[in-house]
């Protein structure tokens, strides 16, 4: 199949002549600690059938399968980076850092 076709309707792309303007200084490494980025932390979690879900109601319970003792997960824009254990700071729920995951472990 022939892939180049005629247009009679082509025509050249003019532009505006660029300006050169004022010139700053760009520190990445600056701009990179300077992004905000999401942190989560999850305390568990479980699978459940759309119905019961839907059934759900003030007091219900819903059992996730961490156990009391487990390390709570703590993720950075969706990955598990690292995890730690809930403390009270400042009258505010708060998670103390107790092992950081490195790039190279599987979970």
């Amino acid at each position: 199949m022939d892939t180049l076709k005629k247009y009679d309707n082509v025509y050249e792309v003019e532009f505006e002549q660029l300006e050169e303007g004022e010139k700053k200084s760009i520190s990445a490494m600056n701009e990179i600690m300077n992004a905000q980025l999401d942190i989560t932390v999850s305390i568990g979690e479980t699978k459940e059938k759309l119905e019961k879900i839907a059934e759900l109601g003030v007091g219900d319970v819903i059992i996730l399968d961490k156990h009391l003792e487990e390390p709570l997960d703590i993720s950075i824009n969706g990955r598990v980076v690292a995890s730690g254990e809930s403390i009270i700071l400042d009258n505010k729920l708060a998670i103390r850092l107790s092992t950081i995951k490195m790039e190279d472990d599987e979970n």
